[in-house]
């Protein structure tokens, strides 16, 4: 025992215990995770990529269902969520298209959002179609599961990357002549609503690859969100009741659907139904490419400082903030396809209508490579308005994604 320790002991002074120190420490970092700034974190670079081709056209298409357990973890709600029953299933969808050499690839799964490590080969777009009642627990990450995400699985994470590989080794040996039909339209009379500020993008597309006998496959981009299924049983929305209405696999890719919900008079299956319906329609008279130009173009983006909306009270911003950091990658992937005069912009959030109507003539397609949230308009953010209380990197997300004027 050293002479101060005799010292204190003989005047009566209790000596301090390791614990006192440790709990001031943990208070410490605490006010200091509360007040300041995490540092940025630098993400490895990554190189950008384009391909470019011209000529007759190949496209293949496959769709695999998504092999779960029972009462598979959900994603889309806030808290744990396990299915009670099935009532749809759910797949992975991939469609390659190929034009002078070149391939480019669209792919979806019937999900949330597409996590972090979840991607595809060569260049292209995997995208969610955004249901809230699919299969969950794909994102390694206690906060994003908790969420929303659904509570991490690693069987459940496999199944659907296992799915997803083999729609896409079907769909490249499926590779065969094509044609492309477009078709769109301002489809003001469809089922999607606004449920915040702003106007919604009402734009409606539909593309067919057409084989020698039959479609090979459809694409449909349709701003709305799926949350018209219930909270507690798998099911891939209205989605998958529109594909339910087609004998080649339909790929349903989000529009600019930040702020657009659905007609609550409709039920899951009249959703799906007059989406389908509408598209056959456009398609009947929609002409047929054999040949164009196929480009894809992926670049990567640095996220701003992810940044706590007007929402959240002043005194846990930072916190707040500096959670967010810890749980989002710094940098994001942002994706163009164009075939012929059409450009497909892949974002990876979820931008509410009017950044959608400013990319035109490109039509933007939601939840695509990756997940950065809610992208709403600067002005808005500003003044806590719209999506804004759903956002996580603030008014500079839409600048970083090239959305902002």
């Amino acid at each position: 025992m050293v002479p101060g320790a005799l010292s204190r002991r003989a005047q009566g002074r209790p000596l301090k215990r390791p614990g006192v120190f440790a709990a001031l420490a943990l208070a410490a970092l605490m006010v200091a995770f509360c007040a300041v700034p995490l540092p940025a974190r630098q993400a490895a670079p990554r190189l950008s990529q384009t391909i470019r081709g011209e000529g007759p056209l190949r496209a293949g298409a496959a769709q695999v269902q998504i092999k779960l357990e029972d009462h598979p973890v959900l994603a889309g709600y806030a808290g744990r969520r396990r299915a009670q029953r099935v009532i749809t299933p759910v797949y992975a969808r991939a469609l390659a298209i190929e034009a002078g050499g070149a391939r480019a690839w669209i792919a979806s799964i019937d999900t949330l959002l597409i996590p972090p490590g979840l991607s595809i080969p060569g260049c292209g777009f995997l995208a969610a179609t955004h249901t809230h009642s699919g299969p969950g627990g794909l994102w390694d990450s206690f906060a994003a599961g908790f969420a929303g995400a659904g509570s991490f699985d690693k069987e459940q994470s496999k199944a659907v990357q296992a799915a997803l590989g083999q729609a896409l080794k079907e769909a490249e040996s499926a590779l065969a002549p094509a044609t492309l039909m477009i078709a769109g339209e301002e489809w003001k009379q469809g089922p999607s609503r606004a449920r915040s500020e702003g106007p919604i993008d009402t734009g409606f597309l539909v593309l067919r690859l057409q084989g020698a006998m039959k479609p090979i496959a459809t694409v449909i981009d349709y701003a709305m969100h799926p949350t018209s299924a219930p909270r507690d049983e798998l099911s891939a929305d209205w989605p998958g009741a529109a594909a339910a209405q087609f004998d080649e696999p339909l790929f349903v890719l989000q529009g600019a659907l930040g702020n657009a919900t659905f007609d609550r008079a409709m039920s899951t299956e009249q959703l799906g139904i007059r989406v389908a319906q509408e598209a056959q329609l456009l398609l009947a008279s929609a002409p047929q490419q054999p040949s164009l130009a196929v480009e894809c173009a992926q670049r990567a983006v640095q996220l701003p400082a992810p940044q706590a909306s007007l929402s959240v009270p002043r005194l846990f911003r930072r916190a707040f903030a500096n959670l967010l950091a810890i749980g989002f990658a710094p940098q994001a992937v942002e994706t163009e396809i164009s075939l012929g005069q059409l450009t497909l912009l892949g974002i990876p959030g979820e931008p509410v209508g009017q950044l959608g109507l400013r990319a035109r003539p490109k039509v933007l397609v939601s939840l695509a490579n990756g997940y950065a949230g809610y992208v709403e308009t600067e002005e808005r953010w500003n003044k806590g308005d719209g999506e804004s209380a759903r956002t996580d990197f603030g008014p500079s997300l839409a600048r970083a994604l090239g959305l902002s004027r």
